[in-house]
């Protein structure tokens, strides 16, 4: 029996419009009915998201969520962080200058609650900072976010670049310490070695005492392949990336603008 439903938003319970749908909203206020959690596992940050639940009606259906790719569990009833793993600054430093001197057109970002850092004002960080209703501040000298923390790195351009800053990052000394994934083509996460959407879904699971084997997972992206081989049932959405699917145990055949979402649900739970 499934105890606890994880689902990626975005490219899986947000349609392109970045809303959830209302019958998506409506399959998972059912699955909360049954007994079960339902949680987001989400590369957004905690602000962003909780402006996602409130906005689809959900604030008090939903009691926890994961932001920054697993770097965050939140627990909306007493509104705190309850797991966090925080990205030692230093390595952030050494990061921040590789892309500087080695790929300077790639913007590096990094998200504080309502704030966004970002090296460039562009197209891609405004659009990043709308989705999630930040203000965007421009980074003149990554000393002055010294005694902030970070969950993680976005690093936004070209996909060739991405990848190639992907490959600088792996060779470097920090290299052990971190590791990357994309969320979106132009989209790389950088993340703490031990953190990742999977990481914070098995600490969450202990925290609620449901084993492993009664979570599903349902996702679309690179970040969300850890999680979908944890859970015990794994969906993937049709718009999926090729090599995510592999990692699923059903594929939906409606995509995110088609309810994809609550296929995966009812295939899953008894609704």
């Amino acid at each position: 029996m499934i105890k606890i439903v994880a689902a990626d938003m975005d490219g899986t319970s947000l349609g392109t419009d970045e809303n959830i749908s209302e019958t998506n909203i409506k399959t998972i206020k059912k699955v909360i009915d049954t007994g079960a959690e339902f949680i987001f596992a989400s590369g957004r940050p905690v602000y962003g998201i909780n402006l996602k639940i409130a906005d689809a009606g959900l604030t008090d259906k939903i009691r926890y969520f994961i932001a920054y790719n697993g770097g965050i569990v939140y627990d909306t009833e007493n509104k705190k962080n309850i797991y966090t793993k925080i990205m030692d600054f230093e390595i952030i430093k050494k990061i921040y200058n590789l892309i500087l001197q080695n790929i300077p057109d790639l913007c590096f970002c990094l998200h504080e609650d309502e704030f966004i850092y970002v090296t460039q004002d562009n197209e891609i960080t405004t659009l990043e900072a709308e989705s999630n209703h930040q203000t965007k501040v421009l980074i003149n000298d990554i000393e002055d976010l010294s005694g902030k923390k970070f969950m993680k790195i976005l690093l936004v351009g070209e996909h060739k670049k991405l990848e190639y800053a992907a490959e600088i990052l792996k060779q470097s000394e920090i290299g052990d310490t971190i590791k990357t994934m994309f969320s979106l083509d132009m989209l790389l996460e950088v993340l703490p070695a031990a953190s990742d959407k999977s990481v914070a879904l098995k600490w969450l699971s202990e925290y609620l005492n449901v084993p492993l084997t009664s979570v599903l997972a349902v996702g679309d992206a690179e970040n969300d392949i850890e999680m979908l081989k944890t859970a015990g049932y794994s969906v993937a959405m049709q718009n999926a990336y090729k090599h995510v699917k592999k990692y699923a145990d059903y594929i939906t055949e409606k995509n995110n603008d088609e309810n994809g979402l609550t296929e995966a649900l009812e295939k899953f739970l008894d609704l």
